[in-house]
């Protein structure tokens, strides 16, 4: 008889139980680990969270638990609320269980028994421990020019603290400074005198008696092979401190010990103080008369470099100083502005001046002419002008929507070269510019990031076998009234379009200061001033902000 489909698969089915019904179950396979992989502990009120970590030595678990939790509490740990929590292989049994409160005043014994019924035995030592570490200490010190100067300890893992001190800096009264736990005491007080001619034992003695010894030690830092190293402010002093008047002071130069303000008051002024001290000391001789004066620069070996602001048919003279006491400056260029360049807009000259080279020697000196894309230059050569009437610069690299420099631009030569490539810093753009085609070579990131809202002051210094360009940029506001003070390595001119968010970003902008503020400032002024000291072992840049104040960087070629 012909069978069903169905009957065929019921058939199947049925065969399947039965043989599924007579094989035997597979065994259960015990395991025979019973070591404890892990363990650690928390206190009341902390869940699951991992606050103390053990150390296991064969069969001992040892907890070093903070005297206070949180450690700068008052919050004294309760050795006898200690929750243990740990892991062990999957098929073993540990008793007693752990999550519970344990009392680690006295040794606590578990036993792990392994799915064969192996044995493994633990106890719980736990004691509460004080805080021995030093997280910072600091040497304020007296420097040569009466400054209080502070240098960081370096804490290594070895417990030696360096202090990096420059070669000739003299620890003037020196005072120790240092952070430790609350409940901790310093075997020298905080504040205290101290003399670093010898490396000097400091100990931390916590709250349970333990201590740690750490040396303090006075060293040399490592003298760098390229660029900037270990950088301090000098001083930063606001508009007050040197007798600010609204939206007047607009320009700072640096020559010898030096540092001039320029006021554009009727008539000018050109303000002189001590730059590492601020400190006032004489006017300047004034050769302009009732003519304004918005700028002065320095040349690389400290003579200064006087302009007179010069509107359309005016005259544009540069005067020479030797330093800031010189009571006679000789004229150098005598041009009346009478727009050659055929300028429809502002047209005006003086407002920025920046220069390269040697006044005695071989320089180049640039100037923009306001609201346009103009640029005038003079050659000096063995120390004299080679012509009174300037070479006139189109520059054909306008970018980012802009249609002419504004009012206020630099162009700043980075050689005594009469090609030289030069710098172009205007509201809208930071480029390197070709010397003879006077095209764009390269230029910074459009971004926020790297340049901020609004930038315009400048200056270009070689130092320690690195070229730098400092800028001014301003940040947050269009009142322009707070600024930072950024040092670029221009180096490798392959990096000026790093931007802000690439990794490598920070060899680029290899510093930005602290903010300078200040009132309101319509125009956007500001000025930026780089010296040397010490066999040029130091750079100092100075930053003026109208209606702010003035801040001084120091940078050594030192590391620690």
């Amino acid at each position: 008889m012909k069978k069903s489909i169905h009957s065929l698969i019921i058939g199947a089915i049925a065969a399947g139980s039965f043989f599924t019904a007579c094989r035997k179950a597979d065994e259960i396979k015990r395991n025979s680990l019973n070591l404890l992989s892990d363990i650690y502990a928390t206190n009341e009120g902390n869940g699951r969270e991992r606050l103390f970590n053990a150390r296991i030595s064969n069969d001992t678990v040892y907890f070093d638990i903070p005297y206070y939790y949180p450690e700068n509490s008052d919050n004294e740990t309760d050795l006898t609320k200690i929750i243990l929590r740990g892991t062990i292989p999957s098929d073993a049994v540990l008793t007693p269980g752990l999550g519970m409160f344990t009392d680690l005043t006295k040794p606590f014994k578990f036993t792990i028994t392994s799915g064969k019924g192996e044995k493994k035995n633990y106890v719980v030592i736990g004691k509460k421990v004080g805080n021995v570490t030093l997280n910072s200490a600091k040497v304020s010190y007296t420097d040569a020019n009466g400054a209080t100067q502070e240098i960081e300890g370096v804490i290594q893992p070895t417990g030696e603290v360096l202090f990096y001190v420059l070669p000739g800096t003299v620890l003037k009264d020196a005072k120790l400074s240092y952070q430790i736990n609350r409940h901790s005491t310093g075997s020298i007080a905080s504040g205290s005198a101290v003399t670093l001619d010898q490396p000097l034992p400091f100990t931390v003695t916590g709250k349970d008696g333990s201590t740690k010894t750490y040396t303090l030690k006075a060293t040399e830092p490592v003298k760098l092979a390229y660029g900037v190293g270990i950088n301090r402010v000098l001083w930063t002093k606001g508009g007050a401190d040197f007798g600010f008047s609204a939206n007047n002071e607009v320009g700072l130069a640096i020559s010898g010990d030096y540092m001039v303000i320029v006021r554009r008051t009727n008539p000018s002024k050109f303000s002189v103080y001590n730059r590492f001290t601020a400190t006032y000391v004489q006017e300047m001789m004034n050769p302009f008369g009732s003519q304004l004066s918005f700028q002065m620069v320095e040349d690389t070996v400290g003579n200064l470099l006087a302009a007179s602001w010069a509107p359309k048919n005016a005259k544009f003279m540069l005067y020479k100083y030797k330093n800031p006491m010189d009571a006679n400056p000789v004229k150098i260029v005598d041009w009346t502005n009478n727009n050659p360049a055929g300028i429809t807009g502002d047209g005006g000259v003086g407002r920025r001046v920046n220069i390269y080279g040697s006044l005695d020697g071989d320089a180049v000196i640039m100037a923009p002419a306001g609201v346009s894309n103009i640029i005038y230059k003079w050659v000096v050569k063995n120390g004299a002008v080679v012509s009174q009437t300037p070479d006139v610069i189109t520059y054909k690299g306008l970018a980012n929507g802009a249609t002419s420099f504004g009012y206020y631009a630099e162009a700043q030569p980075i050689s005594a070269d009469p090609n030289t490539n030069y710098y172009i810093n205007y509201q809208f753009d930071i480029a390197l510019v070709n010397g003879t085609s006077h095209d764009r070579a390269g230029a910074f990131a459009n971004e926020t990031a790297v340049y901020g809202i609004f930038h315009m002051p400048t200056a270009y210094t070689r130092f320690n076998n690195a070229n730098y360009l400092a800028i001014v940029k301003y940040v947050d506001t269009y009142d322009l009234n707070k600024v930072h003070m950024s040092l670029f390595d221009v180096t490798n001119t392959s990096k000026l379009g790093t931007s802000a968010s690439d990794p490598a970003y920070s060899s680029f902008n290899v510093f930005t200061s602290a903010q300078l503020s200040g009132t309101t400032n319509g125009n956007g002024t500001a000025d930026i001033a780089i010296g040397f000291s010490q066999n040029k072992e130091r750079m100092q840049v100075y930053t003026l902000l109208t209606n702010g104040g003035v801040m001084a960087h120091e940078f050594t070629i030192y590391k620690p």
